[in-house]
């Protein structure tokens, strides 16, 4: 009967940079090869950081068609869609009074080149008598459900539908990521018996494909370290102590004034009732028409308001 060795603590070192990629590599590798009884935890001592992170995407835009409006369309509905092109979705079923243009060669979409806004509600009537939807066209993505939620409160309902309207430009947006960094350059403990068959094992393996050195080319000793007990548990120490200290240079607290600097909202004002550092989200205590509501909003979407 194989005798059960005691686990300690034993320091291994790969290149730097690959620190948390070859921790999954070598804890899929103990699972694939059945050392769970002898290799019991792999860790890498990080630190959660933030940092702000570029992409370069194409923005959808969606039409809006009004499905039925008040009897009497309300100031508010004009100042609202003041900002976007107002058209109709289908085939005509005869001509109307106005100038109108497609969206796209595809043709399931028109924007209306010229209209009355005060005449708002008998333009609509003209367009579902000819066997169209009128339509706010290309609203863009982040400002649709904004805009739904506003015009039902004013009586409105509405449908949302992938525009045909095509961007031509890449938009940049800038997010903030929550990432785990290595705070030691280059080093992995793994508490685990002290078997060299087994260290053989694992470093020859992960080796291959990323550089994990327990024996030296020269000698051919090893070359990991023992660490003790005291010395994971200082680690673990530093590790909440930064933690902290990180947490105090987050962006935003709670009680912090902001302001909103896009989308419909643009330029209201609130109170942060809580921060989501994991995944970039603020939830902001506004008053909107009358009435007290939570939001969420990215970090990216907000400034602090000094005061």
């Amino acid at each position: 009967m194989e005798a059960v060795r005691q686990k300690v603590w034993l320091m291994f070192w790969t290149r730097g940079g690959d620190e948390l990629k070859t921790k999954e590599k070598i804890e899929k590798l103990v699972k694939d090869l059945g050392l769970e009884d002898k290799v019991e935890k792999v860790f890498v001592p990080t630190i959660r950081t933030t940092k702000y992170v570029k992409k370069r995407r194409k923005p959808r835009f969606y039409d809006i068609t009004i499905e039925s409006w008040p009897k009497d369309i309300p100031l508010e509905f004009l100042k609202l869609i003041s900002g976007y092109g107002i058209g109709f979705r289908g085939k005509l079923t005869g001509g109307i009074p106005y100038e109108y243009e497609p969206v796209d060669g595809n043709k399931k979409a028109y924007k209306l080149k010229k209209i009355d806004r005060n005449r708002m509600g008998e333009i609509f009537n003209d367009l579902i008598n000819k066997g169209v939807k009128p339509a706010i066209i290309g609203v863009h993505q982040r400002e649709v459900d904004e805009l739904v939620e506003r015009l039902q409160n004013l009586g409105f309902s509405v449908k949302t539908l992938l525009s045909a309207h095509k961007p031509k430009d890449v938009e940049i947006e800038t997010e903030l990521k929550v990432v785990e960094k290595p705070m030691f350059k280059g080093y992995i403990f793994i508490l685990m018996e002290e078997d060299q068959d087994v260290i053989d094992q694992i470093t020859r393996r992960i080796s291959n494909t990323r550089p994990i050195r327990a024996i030296d080319p020269t000698t051919g000793q090893p070359t990991y370290l023992r660490a003790s007990q005291e010395d994971i548990r200082k680690i673990q120490e530093l590790i909440e102590k930064q933690e902290k200290e990180k947490s105090r240079e987050a962006p935003f607290m709670k009680g912090d004034r902001i302001r909103i600097i896009e989308g419909l909202l643009k330029d209201k004002e609130g109170v942060v009732e809580e921060v989501d550092m994991e995944n970039a989200v603020l939830k902001v205590r506004m008053d909107l028409l009358g009435k007290t509501q939570i939001l969420d909003l990215k970090f990216t979407q907000v400034e602090r308001i000094e005061i």
